[in-house]
């Protein structure tokens, strides 16, 4: 009997163990999507505060339009407190999709940049590109050009099992 209560004992324990949380989550594409979407269109009507709160999970989730309006959001002051890193982060992570306006505008900030900014503006990119970059948010994006003549990317998430990093509001 003894046995028999230790085999049941190791067995709960092994099923216990074997069903811990880890750090990985799952995420509906449509949901993302569609946040960015509506992040952007507010973003474009001027509501910061929405848009904000709209934008951060995509751009989280590796969506670089939600991540080039975040970008210019903290490099204005737009609902955020200003910061010159955190939007070059955002900005340096959102040229992954290889839009040229977008690496211009890039190059030009980095441009006028002192060397210490520059180190810090480094740093802060290759961090932003382990949490929120395409491979390690298992995005890809494709550009298009919209009904207005500007560059447009779509990005959609083939794996839907990542990790979630907060999104940075200080620096």
């Amino acid at each position: 009997m003894e046995i028999k209560s230790l085999l049941i004992l190791i067995l709960l324990s092994f099923f216990v163990l074997s069903c811990k949380s880890t750090d990985r989550i799952r995420k509906s594409t449509h949901s993302i999507e569609s946040k960015e979407f509506k992040g952007i269109s507010e973003y474009k009507k001027g509501n910061y505060e929405k848009a904000f709160h709209l934008l951060k999970e995509p751009a989280a989730w590796g969506y670089k339009g939600s991540q080039y309006a975040l970008a210019f959001m903290f490099l204005k002051g737009q609902y955020v407190q200003q910061s010159t890193l955190l939007g070059m982060g955002w900005l340096g992570v959102a040229i992954e999709s290889g839009v040229k306006d977008w690496t211009e505008h890039y190059d030009s900030f980095y441009d006028v940049a002192s060397d210490n900014e520059k180190l810090k503006i480094d740093k802060i990119v290759a961090e932003y590109i382990h949490r929120y970059g395409l491979k390690s948010q298992h995005v890809t994006c494709s550009k298009g050009i919209n009904s207005i003549k500007l560059t447009s990317v779509k990005c959609h998430k083939y794996g839907t099992l990542s990790i979630l990093y907060p999104v940075d509001v200080v620096e």
